[in-house]
């Protein structure tokens, strides 16, 4: 069965990333008025440590997903690269779907405890080592309750994943609407009321609850995943977890790499310089992140329909999806981060004068975010025909970003623009154009000619709709 990504998956796709940012609006001056710089920074330490430890999902997080598409595409049955098709069957392999989901019982619950085990242990140790003169009770129960989260987070997180891949992005937006909310009214109550960084702990601990039990309800709802996940296994969980191993390996060294690149680097910040830069710093990323988040709906809301055209051998429609996703892409972001490098900075200046952002410094951290955004994009194209050929050179490019940053931070005491150049240094030699080039030599295309089209596609569907309204 193709999936088919509807007018309402984008619309609400958008919904989504537009209600995280402007939660991100509301949000932010409320940290900012309510959190001293380094006790913001401490709470993106936690961020960071969480994100870490969450790598050890990430791999099966993409796989699976893809895998997914796959079976409710009507796949017969999964390959290590590549997919045994559909061969003109239009209805899910239901069989398949089911032993997907009882092989993630187990995976996932063994990956949450050993996240548990080392956020407690060696979390604790590194957060005991940075932040010795802010400790109280009040930043240990803050840990704990994101501890908890975090194993909890990881361990029925499989839910949003598999309502992801089966294409209800609609669904899946409306349960991130609803959890991005709560942790927005009850964070901001906290925070107001005196509850300091603690507000954040059981903002993000309940929130986490709410996503992950509503995208299960709809599953078992509306999906009706109840029906057929009683039936007996026609694929053991050694097969699907054999089958799923070779990328999930590899998609887990990339997605640590990336980590490297991104989170990574308020450790490093946390590490060189004090906890007042960090916030600040940190505070930048969420920016350009929320904003490339938002530029990326399209992408993301079309990444099911593009591995389903797959599946039924679709190559146009691969390709029309993807010129209209990266069209968006180029004009969100580009407006959204040239907005923000003229207005936002002097209102976050404005709301506490004492948070200072740099607009050289945002500007190139922005840059390079966004080549690792667009490249990020060609990846995930790629890896929707099941194939990850771009692995290794995001390992070692991530790991010498890092030597780098540490070479610019140690030893020629660079502060933060040895955070920013390191990466940018190293991905501008090969992984910000390599990908981009494969893929639209898959397509036979080019950049200019892909954005050219993509935004011509999506030029003519609004003026469609506007001539439809008078």
């Amino acid at each position: 069965m193709q999936i088919n990504t509807t007018k309402k998956d984008i619309i609400w796709n958008y919904l989504g990333m537009f209600f995280s940012i402007g939660t991100q609006v509301i949000w932010m001056p409320i940290l900012v008025h309510y959190l001293s710089p380094a006790i913001l920074g401490l709470w993106y330490v936690f961020v960071s440590i969480g994100a870490l430890a969450e790598l050890l999902d990430t791999g099966f997080t993409p796989t699976l997903s893809h895998v997914v598409s796959y079976a409710w595409s009507g796949a017969e049955d999964l390959k290590k690269q590549g997919v045994v098709f559909s061969n003109g069957n239009n209805q899910p392999n239901y069989d398949l779907v089911s032993s997907i989901m009882r092989a993630c019982q187990l995976l996932f619950f063994g990956i949450a405890c050993i996240a548990g085990i080392l956020m407690s242990v060696a979390g604790t140790i590194y957060i005991r080592k940075i932040a010795y003169q802010y400790l109280s009770w009040e930043i240990y129960l803050t840990w704990v309750l994101y501890i908890i989260a975090t194993f909890i987070n990881l361990y029925i997180g499989y839910y949003v994943v598999i309502l992801v891949g089966i294409g209800d992005i609609y669904r899946r937006n409306r349960a991130l609407i609803l959890s991005k909310g709560c942790f927005l009214f009850l964070g901001s109550i906290g925070l107001i009321c005196g509850f300091g960084i603690v507000s954040l702990g059981v903002a993000y601990f309940i929130s986490g609850f709410v996503l992950r039990f509503s995208c299960r309800r709809y599953l078992l709802e509306y999906h009706k995943f109840g029906d057929f996940y009683s039936k007996c296994e026609k694929y053991s969980r050694r097969h699907i977890i054999s089958m799923m191993w070779p990328n999930a390996w590899r998609d887990g060294l990339v997605t640590i790499t990336r980590y490297l690149n991104g989170q990574a680097t308020v450790l490093l910040c946390s590490n060189y310089l004090d906890l007042y830069e960090t916030g600040i710093y940190s505070f930048s990323m969420q920016v350009i992140n929320a904003i490339l988040s938002i530029s990326d709906g399209m992408m993301s809301a079309y990444i099911p329909a593009i591995q389903s055209a797959y599946t039924t051998g679709k190559k146009d429609v691969m390709k029309h999806l993807y010129e209209k996703a990266i069209g968006s892409f180029y004009v969100l972001s580009i407006c959204g981060l040239t907005i923000f490098t003229l207005f936002g900075i002097p209102i976050v200046r404005f709301l506490r004068h004492d948070f200072i952002i740099q607009r050289s410094v945002y500007i190139v951290l922005a840059f390079s975010m966004w080549l690792m955004c667009r490249h990020g994009n060609s990846t995930w194209f790629i890896s929707t025909m099941n194939k990850l050929p771009f692995t290794f050179s995001f390992v070692l490019s991530g790991i010498a970003s890092i030597i780098l940053t540490f070479v610019f931070m140690d030893y020629f005491r660079m502060g933060v623009w040895g955070l920013i150049l390191g990466t940018l240094m190293v991905q501008s030699l090969y992984n910000n154009w390599k990908w981009n080039y494969v893929v639209n030599e898959y397509l036979d295309t080019n950049e200019w000619l892909l954005v050219k089209s993509g935004i011509k596609s999506l030029m003519r569907k609004v003026i469609l709709k506007i001539k439809n309204k008078i």
